[in-house]
């Protein structure tokens, strides 16, 4: 017998869809502005780490052992 959908799996879904939606537009927006910014390394190292985090955000984490 299953149990009827509570709608939270759904709700869970759309949210994380919208948040990699977002972090994809950041990682976009990053990525453009890297590509504009010339003889600035200290704004340059700035922008690659952010990068570097919201592609972090981005993996998937593996699933736990237990």
């Amino acid at each position: 017998m299953t149990s009827a959908p509570t709608g939270k799996h759904d709700a869970d879904s759309i949210i994380i869809d919208m948040r990699r939606q977002q972090l994809m537009m950041i990682l976009d927006s990053l990525r453009s502005l890297r590509g504009s910014i010339k003889n600035r390394p200290d704004l340059l190292y700035w922008i690659e780490r952010a990068i570097a985090e919201a592609e972090a955000q981005l993996e998937i984490p593996p699933p736990s052992m237990h």
